[in-house]
């Protein structure tokens, strides 16, 4: 019977008939799956057993075969999609014991993409990109705090970008946890409609704060480079208004809007629906506003460099036009090349995945490298602070042989006589 229920889907891949696939939902424990297939007569060593991964009762599989099942719909999985796949090895036995690959279903938080090993690629780009830049980024963060020479306007606007990076690349880390398999689908938070949906919500405050930060940093060089008004303001604070409060009136709009027209428990189809607006709008207005910053930065820049040489120096246009380039990721410009999917199903949607997962993930990379590692400030901290530590060290060195030393030497006399 389950040999006459299985077809073939591609090259050594196997699936179910679909009135096959309903008998077995109706298994819910593994001798419940077990006994099922106690009638069906299979070579021995030719089939991996049949086994319940806490979802779904899986059949006996031929060895050397893929059986691919539909996404569970009762993890808010579309299961009209045939993702859901174990592998049954040469030797009879499941690939990695018990465990079944259900990363191909979930949708967030990368969108769909057009197959299963483009997900995987842009699922590992995101987690390999996002953990340099989370440690690269708590490292930028430590020595902005520690070392006091640094401590100026522009270092605290730094620092509170780096934050806010932090801060999102932990939240994507813990979203991207369903997609690794590093634990069961019934401990994941896509199975509590509340912890997935705050989740979310994390992730468009923090994406949020990120590029707000980023339109401040335009702000701030802006003011520095162009309009010189920065001394009209006395503290900081209307850019910490900017950066942490005014994304937090868009995202809540946004989640009281989605609380009551989106029924969906994970909110997982939220970039389909007219509300991403509210939170996109903003974001691209801010990216915009940079693009300005940066073209108008770049003008003035050629027009005193126009000025000051009667003879066009075209080396030192080249010199201005990198620098700039070097800010396009700082100032989140990287982001307007593929705002907009294209859902081609072909190699535009591709381009759009992958790029767009190499960009987010290596941002924070961008900004602890440029901001902080090959700053010639920050470079010159360190090295007079471990110049100063080799210095105590020496003299720490020099004092104990010293000690040592005269220890050796010491000579006592008693009565005339040396000992």
């Amino acid at each position: 019977m389950l040999q006459e229920a299985m077809e073939g889907i591609g090259n050594r891949s196997v699936t179910v008939e679909p009135s096959y696939f309903e008998r077995l939902l109706l298994l819910t424990s593994q001798k419940a799956c077990a006994d099922f297939f106690l009638g069906d007569t299979l070579p021995k060593d030719s089939y991996c057993n049949s086994t319940w991964d806490n979802i779904y009762c899986w059949p006996p599989t031929p060895a050397g075969y893929d059986i691919y099942l539909p996404c569970p719909e009762h993890l808010f999985f579309d299961g009209t999609k045939l993702l859901a796949y174990r592998v049954c090895n040469e030797g009879g036995e499941w690939e990695l014991g018990n465990w079944t690959n259900y990363t191909a279903c979930i949708d967030y938080p990368i969108s769909p993409v057009p197959d299963v090993p483009l997900l995987f690629a842009v699922r590992d780009i995101y987690f390999v990109g996002s953990s340099i830049s989370l440690v690269l980024l708590a490292a930028t963060f430590f020595i902005f705090c520690y070392f006091r020479r640094l401590q100026c306007d522009r270092i605290k606007i730094h620092k509170h970008l780096v934050l806010s990076l932090i801060l999102r690349f932990i939240v994507l880390i813990v979203l991207l946890q369903p997609y690794l398999g590093l634990s069961g689908y019934d401990n994941s938070y896509l199975n509590s409609p509340f912890i997935c949906r705050s989740m979310l919500v994390l992730s468009q405050y923090f994406g949020m704060t990120n590029v707000f930060w980023m339109l401040i940093e335009g702000l701030f060089l802006y003011m520095r480079c162009v309009v010189a008004v920065f001394h009209y303001i006395s503290s900081l604070t209307v850019f910490y208004i900017i950066g942490w409060v005014v994304p937090v009136c868009f995202v809540a709009a946004w989640t009281i809007v989605m609380a009551l027209y989106d029924d969906h428990p994970c909110w997982l189809d939220y970039s389909e629906l007219p509300y991403a607006w509210i939170v996109s709008g903003p974001i691209v207005l801010a990216l915009l506003v940079n693009l300005y910053v940066l073209l108008h930065i770049l003008a003035v820049l050629v027009t005193k460099l126009n000025a000051d040489q009667r003879v066009p120096n075209y080396s030192e246009h080249l010199k201005a036009l990198k620098a700039l380039f070097v800010l396009l990721p700082l100032l989140g410009l990287t982001n307007v090349l593929f705002f907009v999917n294209p859902k081609d199903g072909g190699i535009g949607e591709i381009i759009f995945q992958v790029f767009n997962a190499v960009i987010q993930a290596s941002q924070g990379i961008f900004v602890s490298m440029i901001y902080c590692f090959t700053n010639a400030e920050v470079q010159t901290v360190i090295r007079d602070k471990l110049a100063v530590i080799q210095m105590k060290q020496s003299v720490y060195n020099n004092g104990g042989n010293s000690a040592k030393k005269t220890d050796n030497c010491t000579v006592c006399t008693h009565g005339g006589t040396r000992v």
